[in-house]
């Protein structure tokens, strides 16, 4: 990622359709919104400002793909909006293909024959992502596109740049809802096969399948999922179940599927449900005495704590009871005792309660 001196690339107006705008960003550096766009073409340049920034690409194709991956992906536990530079306030362009998309058979075509257009959230999410290692095999690639799309799923061919790991590729698309993740190699070319990821519940590969079993198997999956999603039972008639907001909603999700999830999204729910918490408490317990039961135990009291506790036991602290160690041999040969002396953390402890008054008060109780 090089700038000539004293040029700004991401300022170029004649290289504006090949850049991305990446809004409601976090607190971040270039490097850093950088990485997370990688995965789906050479970067030549960046510019973070505050909440916003830009990265640009090397052609309009790669840029559309980026927008179209990372519009409302999350960053840092913020969500992302991602479009072209070049379209101000509108929403991601889905990435131009060479061959003509093919909508599934539920999926209404916009404006087409009176029926309603679709909405931007419905065709935001791949059913399938095709991870093309070699450029040489995009003809191979697309062809299986192909045959996806006539199993009724939304598939799209990802070029990811060859410095980025492939099992991090395979997060992000995870990350991002897909079902499928297919890779394509020179080697499955020339052997006819392909290597298939389920992403979704417990993650499974199977790798150099021959093509004609893995698209059954895709192809089957993703028939049985649809049926499965579809099933309703008698009680969400009756009753409307509480639902978390869509964005956390889908997290949940793929958080009871055993769904990999990254640390960022481990953050987000954590958070999340720390709010909730507080929030239910509240509710039960009154706002004053939520804040108290909120509040986060200082460590150092609780290690005293325990020390005191210990201290305090019948067989350590009794009146006229013989010593817990008859010698210094049968003091070291207590392996429990020796790791907590070595414990830093409890030998600063030890010192706090020795320098108080606590020891003076166990003294005169005694």
């Amino acid at each position: 990622m090089t700038e000539t001196s004293g040029y700004n690339i991401t300022k170029d107006p004649e290289l504006i359709k090949s850049r991305v705008f990446l809004g409601n960003i976090p607190n971040c550096t270039r490097e850093e919104l950088v990485s997370i766009c990688l995965p789906y073409g050479k970067v030549l340049g960046s510019m973070v400002q505050k909440n916003y920034g830009f990265v640009q690409f090397e052609t309009e194709e790669i840029a559309n793909k980026a927008a179209f991956a990372l519009h409302k992906s999350i960053f840092k536990s913020k969500q992302l909006t991602v479009r072209n530079a070049s379209q101000k306030g509108k929403m991601p362009n889905t990435p131009k293909k060479n061959t003509p998309q093919v909508p599934p058979a539920h999926v209404a075509v916009p404006g087409g024959h009176g029926m309603p257009p679709v909405e931007a959230e419905d065709v935001l999410i791949n059913d399938c992502e095709i991870i093309v290692v070699n450029r040489d095999n995009t003809h191979y690639a697309e062809n299986i596109e192909d045959r996806l799309r006539n199993c009724g799923m939304r598939v799209d061919v990802l070029f990811p740049n060859e410095d980025v790991m492939l099992g991090k590729v395979l997060a992000n698309i995870s990350s991002r809802g897909c079902l499928y993740a297919v890779v394509v190699t020179p080697q499955h070319e020339a052997l006819n096969s392909i290597t298939v990821n389920i992403l979704y519940g417990v993650p499974a590969e199977h790798r150099n399948m021959p093509l004609e079993d893995a698209i059954t198997l895709i192809a089957t999956d993703f028939r049985l999922k649809k049926q499965r999603d579809a099933v309703v039972t008698p009680a969400q008639f009756v009753h409307k179940v509480r639902r978390h907001p869509e964005k956390m909603q889908q997290l949940l999700n793929r958080l009871a599927d055993n769904h990999p999830l990254t640390a960022l999204q481990y953050e987000c729910i954590i958070k999340y449900l720390e709010d909730e918490r507080a929030e239910q408490l509240k509710k039960e317990v009154g706002e004053a005495n939520a804040a108290s039961k909120l509040k986060a135990p200082d460590p150092e009291i609780e290690q005293q704590k325990k020390i005191l506790s210990i201290m305090n036991k019948p067989n350590v602290t009794e009146v006229n009871s013989n010593l817990l160690y008859s010698s210094l041999d049968a003091v070291k040969d207590d392996h429990r005792l020796m790791e907590l002396l070595a414990d830093q953390r409890v030998m600063a402890a030890l010192e706090s309660v020795y320098n108080s008054d606590v020891l003076q008060t166990v003294s005169e109780f005694l």
